[in-house]
């Protein structure tokens, strides 16, 4: 696909200003320009959606109040954060080669004025078939949502889904240039194209498994992580007795079994209770709601994504449309 000449015209010919780019200067500036979205990038997951990982974590610090203490984590939070922004560099860097090597593998394909707009055009289409047809199938998460045990087949899942995105994105392009090439313009080749690819996108998501996790808050009803205090007063533990009995409550559990509730029959006074398991959802134990959390992070995920592509295509663009004036080209030769 690349047996072009190694130089491709990196504006149309205006005048004395026509000149070229090799696929090795298209991909360094597409690693230059992946570098600053990957920068932006990892900003964005510091300062933004860090905030709702951080309220997602606090349920699940929630359902382990009282526990004992496990093992430390290998990482702090702060390291993983950093991590998290390095990779996003290296994210950015790697996908602004791959936005550079496709723009300069589809040039004679694509009608724009300048790089940016074969950018654009390109950046949107990657987009969308590596982002948005797999996300809005399987949204992204944050940590307390998903069963460990289904990673692979999540993780599998979505890549699949991924692969036929990618194909469907290319079949697209083609027909929108066929459809061109016979002289098919405005909203008949739009109609066609785009309803198209809605129509089989709306097949795949009928045809691909849902996901295997139910979104639910954490809690410690299962395993109760708290436990009535032996020392409290004996008042409130009549009190407490009572309301359960009245309002058939049933955070008291049986001590032999945690997983059912605690048959109060048996409980004549309020100090039997002491030491006694009691579960409580995470709901009432955190400020923030969870489907909130949940609802803000796929949506700032989604956000995300779209400021990525935003600037790595502006920024590709830029660096391949930039002409230098003549008097830096004379300072330079000196």
């Amino acid at each position: 696909m690349l047996a072009t000449p190694s130089a491709f015209p990196a504006t149309d010919a205006v005048g004395d200003h026509n000149m070229t780019i090799t696929m090795k200067g298209f991909m360094w500036r597409g690693l230059a320009a992946g570098a600053v979205a990957g920068l932006v990038w990892g900003l964005y997951l510091r300062f933004v959606l860090e905030t709702q990982i951080g309220f997602a974590l606090q349920f699940e610090d929630a359902a382990g109040l009282g526990a004992p203490a496990g093992e430390a984590s290998l990482f702090s939070r702060a390291t993983q954060q950093a991590g998290g922004m390095v990779g996003a560099l290296l994210y950015g860097v790697v996908l602004g080669i791959v936005l550079a090597v496709t723009v300069a593998a589809l040039h004679h394909r694509i009608a724009a004025h300048n790089e940016f707009g074969r950018a654009a055009r390109v950046a949107a289409g990657i987009f969308v078939a590596m982002i948005l047809i797999p996300l809005l199938k399987y949204p992204p998460n944050p940590p307390t949502v998903g069963n460990p045990d289904t990673v692979n087949q999540r993780t599998s899942d979505f890549l699949l889904l991924m692969g036929a995105s990618i194909v469907l994105v290319f079949i697209a392009f083609f027909a929108w240039q066929w459809f061109a090439d016979r002289g098919s313009e405005g909203a008949t080749r739009f109609l066609a194209v785009v309803g198209g690819l809605g129509l089989v996108v709306v097949a795949l998501y009928a045809i691909w498994p849902p996901s295997p996790d139910a979104v639910v808050p954490p809690n410690n009803e299962a395993a109760p992580a708290l436990v009535v205090a032996a020392d409290a007063p004996t008042q409130v533990l009549d009190q407490m007795l009572a309301s359960a009995r009245v309002n058939g409550d049933q955070s008291l559990r049986d001590s032999d079994d945690p997983t059912e509730p605690l048959d109060l029959t048996k409980v004549k006074k309020g100090s039997e209770l002491a030491g006694v398991p009691f579960a409580l959802s995470t709901t009432r134990l955190v400020d923030h709601s969870y489907a909130s959390v949940i609802w803000h992070f796929r949506i700032e995920s989604i956000g995300g994504y779209v400021l990525f592509w935003a600037v790595l295509a502006s920024a590709f663009g830029f660096l391949a449309d930039y002409k230098p004036r003549a008097s830096d080209a004379v300072s330079a030769k000196r």
